[in-house]
This record gives structure tokens, C-alpha cells and sequence, in this order.
């Protein structure tokens, strides 16, 4: 199943590179408008740099949101468009301030509270200091982690709400752990190429295409077992007959519709 999404998500991705592209530019404009804001806001002290990260990073999670309606129809084989990233921005704005405020807080708390114990554990030797210090690093990359399904499910899945995202991101992330780590390795890896590439490609949108990918064909897997229990109603909680996914069965239609796409036609469409 990893192999398809890696498969898939290049192909969607090459398949729209100037909108990819183009929409990154916006993107990379909030990002440098955001460093100038926070970088002025530093003079007026703590509160005021504070202040202005979390609302910088609302501003770009709510372009992250809009953004993730079209990253919804490309997993979904249909085609992209500015004006349903401008018609997003109606109905998700509150949802996506809301996440980046979220994660500016918490990315400020535990800033502050790792400076805290570690100072306790290097300058009085209390080994509390490095033991929470060690558990909120944990935490941070539980949530990092997890929360790369959270806009992919606000459109993925009908009636999600910014609660039921966030349950569901964590949900998903204890079902599928060991996905969920490749998954992560992969977008770190585009994060890397994107900071080459001074976020143009894949830039922030490319990324958020990808975890719209792999959960997009990861939820086959729990409409499988919606049906499967249908028949069994112990299937759900029999966690060996749960993970017996077939996975080929499921990937059958994505796969046909993707078609067999080779590495020549990426670098020579014409043929």
C-alpha cells in the first residue's frame, strides 16, 4: 500500500506542478511577511513576539486549510482550481485560525517549560528536570506526527469538526503507527527538498498534498472493516483479522485509474 501512495503522490504531484508551484507563491509570502512581523514585533518584548507568531501562524494555517480542499480533489483524481482556494477560505477560516493557534500555543508552552526543567536539571542536577523535558520532546512528536491528518480529514470525511479532527488525527496515528512514521520520514524528507527549493516545490501545499494521499488510501482500510462487520460484529475488535487488509482488492480501482506509469512518461510526457 506504501508503495502506491509514494507512487500516486509523485505522479499527482508532477501531474500539477505549475499549480502546485503558483500555489506555493502564496505561501512563501505569508512566510516572509511573517518574519518581518515577528521579527519587529521582538523589540516590544516577550508578549508582543508571542503574540505575533501565533497569529502569523493562524494566518498560514488558514491558507493551509483552503489549500487542503484542492489537495482533497487532486488525491481524488479531479482536477485543482484558484477558485476553490479563494471559496475554501469562506467556510475554513475560523477551523484553520483555530489549528495554528492551537499549535503556536502549545509550541510556546512547551518552549517554555523545556527551558524551565532542563535549567532545573543542569543547574540543581534533579533528574524530574530531564525526565519531563524527555516526555514533552515525546509529546511533540506524538503531535507532529498525528497531526498530519488533521486538515486531510476536514475534507476527507463529511461532519468533521475541528474536535472530532483532532480525536480522529490521534486515533489514526495509534491504529497505524508504523505508517504513520513513514509517512512522517516522507514529508520530512519534502520539507528538506522544499528548503532547497526555498518552498516553491513541494513547498507547504506539496506536503499537505501527500498526507492527503496517504490517508485518502488509508481509509480504505476502515471502510473495509465497516463492512466486514456488517457480517461479524466481532471483526471490528479482532485485531489480527483487522490487519489482514487486502490491500490489493482495495487499490484495485486507484490503481486502474492511475494507470501504469512509468518513469519515462514523467520525464517524457510527449511519448
Amino acid at each position: 500500500m506504501f508503495g502506491f501512495y509514494f507512487k500516486k503522490n509523485f505522479a499527482d504531484g508532477w501531474d500539477n506542478f505549475f499549480f502546485l508551484v503558483l500555489s506555493n507563491a502564496i505561501n512563501i509570502l505569508l512566510l516572509v511577511g511573517s518574519y518581518f512581523v515577528i521579527r519587529a514585533a521582538d523589540s516590544f518584548g516577550f508578549f508582543a513576539l508571542m503574540s505575533a507568531f501565533m497569529l502569523c501562524t493562524g494566518i498560514l494555517s488558514i491558507s493551509l486549510f483552503a489549500w487542503g480542499a484542492n489537495a482533497a480533489k487532486i488525491a481524488d483524481f479531479c482536477s485543482p482550481s484558484f477558485g476553490l482556494f479563494f471559496s475554501a477560505l469562506k467556510s475554513v477560516w475560523k477551523t484553520g485560525l483555530a489549528f495554528g493557534l492551537m499549535v503556536s500555543f502549545v509550541l510556546i508552552l512547551v518552549r517554555i517549560a523545556v527551558a524551565y526543567y532542563l535549567r532545573l536539571y543542569f543547574k540543581d542536577g534533579n533528574l524530574i528536570g530531564l525526565i519531563v523535558t524527555a516526555a514533552l520532546g515525546w509529546f511533540l512528536l506524538v503531535s507532529a506526527i498525528a497531526f498530519q491528518y488533521f486538515i486531510p480529514l476536514f475534507f476527507l470525511q463529511e461532519n468533521n469538526g475541528f474536535k472530532k479532527c483532532l480525536k480522529k488525527s490521534f486515533i489514526i496515528f495509534y491504529d497505524n503507527v508504523f505508517f504513520s512514521i513513514e509517512l512522517f520520514l516522507v514529508n520530512i524528507a519534502l520539507f528538506v527538498i522544499s528548503c532547497v527549493t526555498f518552498m516553491i516545490l513541494p513547498g507547504l501545499n506539496g506536503i499537505l498534498l501527500s498526507s492527503t494521499n496517504a490517508l485518502r488510501l488509508r481509509l480504505y482500510k476502515y471502510d473495509w472493516i465497516e463492512k466486514m462487520s456488517e457480517n461479524d460484529p466481532a471483526f471490528a475488535t479482532d485485531r489480527d483479522k483487522r490487519n489482514e487488509v487486502p490491500w490489493d482488492e482495495l487499490l484495485a480501482d486507484d490503481k486502474e485509474s492511475l494507470g501504469p506509469r512509468k518513469l519515462s512518461s514523467f520525464l517524457f510526457p510527449w511519448k
